[in-house]
């Protein structure tokens, strides 16, 4: 039976598997997350306001900066309270983003006597992000501050050899494949590295590991150049995903991103490693327009991280050898140009921070799916979030076809092939036999949002 069949009832409060919903028992990772670890979230963005009124305080600013930044502090105190105490989510204030009635026409709809306990995950966690971002923007004087951004930019700050040696690899990997075209074995093998790199690069989330230290990405891009996690990789469409991009000449590549700094510089060098060897002569980034999730990635963080590299003695480029230096700032001017020829674009569509998951994207994101996405030959999709939105978070069989569990925007006869780069850091997954899930159970409990296993799977829409 087809996906568009069996699911043709499908409604945001109305699934074919349970939602994922926080145990009454406290025995699976929802509760922890509304438990422990989301409010954990509030606080630090709490505690980031509260320095930065200090900040404001020792210079001596307004003091209508200063105030409002106290009120800013109740209300986001006010929000946790309700979390941790299971009141209703309630409508969102209006804050001029353009895309308020929809989550509360959603609400109201779906979830109207909906308590943060009783709602999905899926449901009620992008509601806590996109109430945050009402509550600063609705400000006088905070609404452009980017709560996350210390945390994002202090993290990449720290690893910045790391991103040169990184870099150096990858230019010098571009070159060799450039010499080696007509060799589809090295070029085969160079993609692998490139797509296996974005993957893993998804381990580098704030919202997950808000503590990470510049000597574990150090860590992480060992394994991933040694290829020692290609074993942690439990569904794996890397050959067939090759076998579109190995017959694309100047085609269109979108990328739906997840994580600034570390996660981005990856996704940026596959763009750059596409582009180099003609694949794409096309690359549409799709970035947040508000701040999201920690540690994703904003038109901001992306022009940061370019400028970062093209001039890294802006942020401390010591311990980084010449040749490393030399390689990062000449990616850096390459991506500039990039950006400023119109090879590589940013479009961030509200769709990525609304309510719905992306099998609504052909009715509810109608927009971005007719302009954008099928107008591409294929699309990323980057990271947990982006995984769980294609799959809706539910609690599928395990070996339930990829393909099925994301529906209509596989089914489309216009639709490009979507690619799903995840390492797993919520429990719900699809396409994993159900020998190789029982496998894992036997060695890791949590294996499902551990975050140390990943998918590579594809949709190949109207490649197939």
């Amino acid at each position: 039976m087809s996906a568009d069949n069996s699911f043709a009832d499908f409604a945001p409060n109305n699934t074919p598997y349970k939602p994922l919903i926080a145990a009454a028992d406290g025995s699976n990772f929802t509760y922890e997350s509304l438990r422990d670890r989301v409010p954990h979230i509030l606080t630090d963005v709490i505690n980031d306001l509260y320095h930065a009124i200090a900040s404001h305080s020792a210079a001596d600013s307004q003091p209508a900066v200063i105030e409002e930044g106290k009120q800013l502090v109740g209300e986001l105190s006010k929000l946790k309270h309700e979390m941790v105490t299971n009141k209703p989510l309630t409508p969102l204030l209006d804050d001029g983003c353009g895309d308020i009635s929809t989550w509360n026409s959603w609400l109201e709809k779906y979830f109207a006597s909906a308590t943060w306990y009783s709602a999905p995950f899926l449901a009620w966690e992008p509601y806590m992000y996109r109430r945050i971002v009402t509550i600063f923007r609705r400000s006088t004087y905070w609404s452009q501050y980017d709560f996350f951004a210390t945390k994002k930019e202090s993290t990449f700050r720290a690893s910045m050899v790391a991103v040169a040696k990184l870099c150096s690899r990858v230019d010098t990997l571009t070159k060799e494949s450039l010499a080696a075209q007509g060799n589809q074995t090295k070029l085969h093998l160079a993609f692998v590295e490139m797509l296996h790199a974005s993957l893993w690069g998804n381990q580098t989330d704030l919202s997950m590991f808000p503590d990470l230290s510049s000597e574990r990405l150090e860590e992480m891009q060992a394994r991933i150049s040694s290829g020692e996690n290609n074993s942690k990789i439990v569904s794996n469409d890397t050959d067939k995903i090759w076998a579109i991009v190995s017959n694309l000449k100047g085609g269109r590549i979108d990328i739906v991103l997840d994580n600034s700094g570390f996660e981005l510089l990856q996704d940026v060098l596959l763009a750059h490693w596409l582009v180099a060897l003609g694949y794409a002569s096309k690359v549409v980034f799709h970035p947040k327009r508000v701040p999201w999730y920690v540690s994703d990635v904003t038109n901001a963080d992306f022009h940061w991280l370019v400028d970062s590299a093209e001039s890294p003695e802006l942020i401390g480029d010591k311990g980084m050898s010449a040749d490393d230096e030399a390689a990062l700032k000449s990616l850096g001017r390459t991506w500039k140009a990039l950006l400023a020829s119109g090879v590589w674009e940013l479009k961030d569509e509200l769709f990525w921070t609304g309510p719905y998951g992306y099998r609504f994207l052909p009715t509810e994101g109608k927009d971005v799916w007719e302009n954008e996405l099928i107008k591409s030959d294929l699309v990323i999709f980057k990271g947990d979030l982006n995984y769980r939105k294609l799959i809706y978070d539910l609690e599928w069989p395990v070996d339930t076809p990829f393909v099925e569990a994301i529906g209509p925007i596989a089914s489309d006869p216009r639709a490009p092939a979507i690619v799903a780069l995840r390492t797993s850091k919520c429990d719900t997954i699809t396409g994993v036999s159900k020998e190789r899930a029982a496998e894992l159970f036997g060695i890791q409990k949590n294996w499902m949002y551990s975050g140390e296993y990943g998918v590579i799977q594809l949709s190949p829409g109207r490649w197939k």
